[in-house]
C-alpha cells in the first residue's frame, strides 16, 4: 500500500513537470517563430542614418514581412550584410529600385573615370554609404 501511494505521487509530479515543461517548450516555439519571420530588436550604430538614428546607437524593431512581400521603397531603411564582415548587419536606406539608373562619384577608379553609373537590376534595390557603395 505504501509503495502504490508513492507511485501516486510521482506520478501527479511528473504530469506536473511534464505540463510546465510543455508551456515552456511553446513559448519557446512563438518567440523563435516570432523572432525568425515577424520581427526582431536590433541593436544599430554608427553616422550613416544620422540624424534619423543616434550615431551612439538604437534599438529598432526590424520587421521581416516586408521584403517577403516586396513592400519595400524609396527611403525606407534596411539591414544589409557588409560585404567586408558577413557577420555584421549595416543599417542603409534605399536610393533607387529595380529600373532605376543611379549615377555617382566613384573616388576607387582613376581621374578620368570617377563618375559610374549603374542600372539596379530587377529584384534588387540600391544602397549607398559614406565608406563606399555596399
Amino acid at each position: 500500500m505504501k509503495f502504490m501511494s508513492h507511485i501516486a505521487q510521482w506520478r501527479s509530479g511528473a504530469k506536473e513537470a511534464l505540463d510546465r515543461t510543455a508551456i515552456i517548450a511553446k513559448f519557446l516555439c512563438c518567440l523563435h517563430f516570432t523572432d525568425t519571420y515577424l520581427c526582431s530588436p536590433t541593436h544599430v550604430y554608427g553616422p550613416s542614418m544620422l540624424p534619423t538614428l543616434n550615431i551612439a546607437g538604437d534599438v529598432v524593431l526590424v520587421e521581416h514581412l516586408s521584403p517577403l512581400l516586396g513592400n519595400v521603397g524609396y527611403g525606407d531603411l534596411v539591414l544589409v550584410r557588409s560585404p567586408l564582415n558577413p557577420n555584421r548587419n549595416l543599417t542603409k536606406r534605399i536610393v533607387a529600385m529595380e529600373g532605376d539608373t543611379v549615377t555617382y562619384f566613384d573616388p576607387l577608379h582613376s581621374d578620368s573615370d570617377r563618375i559610374a553609373v549603374v542600372c539596379v537590376l530587377n529584384g534588387l534595390f540600391f544602397v549607398f554609404s559614406f565608406f563606399g557603395l555596399f
